[in-house]
């Protein structure tokens, strides 16, 4: 029982570290667009599309994704994600031009949709406590999101081709510690599959709908944040890393920390009332000025506004989803993330044709838009 018991932990500890790779891929590269952009020649709306395709494959495939993951298993579904990143992630630092690149990412967001649909359900399986393994989860979402930033700094001050290869080979570690080491733990109650027709039904929830349309405006602007910054400052890719190393850190503490300590007090839709305005001026900050250092505190007071926000749109549309936490989670991710892929390539081509600056106040008028559709009393049904 103890070696069992023994083996199971050594599977968390596993699942957390891929964890922790997978959404590292996501922010690492970030301080490398300025010097893709430069070297291959591409302009801001272009190099963009490395978050967009990549995002856009994640959004699309995240609801397929959950339905194979509850045929087939979460761990098969998983190595076969990560398998997929590798091979993506070294391709992208393989390529000469921003069509290869953008292909390439939305191979890498094809990878990451099948880990996704499949970590959190398999780390709660090995733990045996969902809040035990929400908060790993959480803990590694946020060191990923810091991480990520920092290593595509580090790696990408020397090329911006060595992010890539090194994630691939990070990735591909994963891989073998999870396939070779991971057991799928036995369950008597096999996870019911979740179809399209459960979907349409979530939709149909107007409390549910109502927090998930506003979770995906909410994520255009995080994106804008995280996406199209680094295309505006002035320094290099080092110093871009460890200013969105920050930004990870105080996001990690927003969603890990400060999110729980408010939802003992308040409900999350009331606290998010007043955090969506927060986010809002943040990005109207953003829009009215261009001193450098200015800006850089605002990403990361950012970091930690969204952070909250983060954990509160999950936990509001967990609790009024009349669905279980599989299909609920499916139908959110999917909006969620549809919204986070049109803000890098959009922003990319407001900053183009009005103004570097523009794509914050865009993003802020979206943010208000968000905090009015949930601030609208509707029927729990």
């Amino acid at each position: 029982m103890e070696q069992q018991h023994s083996k199971s932990r050594v599977g968390q500890v596993i699942t957390v570290f891929a964890t922790f790779l997978a959404f590292m891929g996501i922010g690492v590269v970030d301080p490398i667009l300025p010097e893709i952009a430069a070297q291959i020649g591409a302009s801001h709306w272009q190099v963009e599309m490395l978050f967009t395709s990549y995002l856009l494959m994640m959004a699309i495939m995240m609801i397929p994704a959950g339905i194979l993951a509850s045929r087939f298993g979460d761990k098969r579904l998983m190595v076969t994600g990560l398998i997929i990143v590798t091979i993506f992630a070294a391709l992208c630092g393989l390529s000469n031009n921003i069509p290869q690149l953008s292909i390439f990412r939305a191979g890498w967001g094809l990878g990451n949709s099948f880990f996704f649909a499949t970590a959190m359900t398999l780390l709660i399986a090995l733990s045996g406590e969902v809040k035990q393994a929400v908060g790993m989860y959480e803990a590694a979402i946020g060191l990923g999101m810091a991480g990520g930033p920092l290593v595509g700094g580090v790696l990408g001050s020397s090329s911006w081709r060595l992010p890539f290869i090194g994630t691939s080979i990070l990735i591909f570690i994963a891989f073998i510690l999870v396939l070779t080491i991971v057991k799928q733990p036995g369950s008597s109650r096999p996870r019911k599959a979740a179809g399209f027709k459960d979907i349409i039904q979530l939709y149909k929830c107007k409390s549910f709908t109502q927090g998930a349309l506003s979770g995906m405006l909410y994520y255009y602007g995080f994106f804008t944040v995280l996406a199209y910054t680094p295309l505006i400052l002035p320094i290099s890719a080092l110093q871009i890393g460890f200013v969105f190393f920050g930004w990870g850190l105080c996001l990690a503490y927003g969603s890990a920390i400060l999110a729980h300590k408010l939802e003992m007090k308040y409900p999350p839709k009331q606290v998010l009332h007043i955090s969506l305005i927060i986010f809002a001026v943040i990005l109207a900050l953003l829009f009215v000025t261009d001193n450098t250092a200015l800006r850089i505190i605002l990403v990361m007071a950012s970091g930690l506004v969204s952070g909250l926000n983060n954990a509160l749109f999950t936990s509001y549309v967990m609790e009024v989803s009349p669905y279980e936490r599989g299909i609920t989670s499916g139908g959110y991710n999917f909006l969620r993330w549809l919204g986070a892929a049109f803000a890098p390539l959009l922003s990319g081509v407001i900053g183009h044709a009005i103004a570097p600056q523009a794509p914050f106040l865009v993003a802020a008028i979206i943010a208000v838009v968000a905090f009015v559709i949930v601030k609208v009393k509707v029927k729990k049904v």
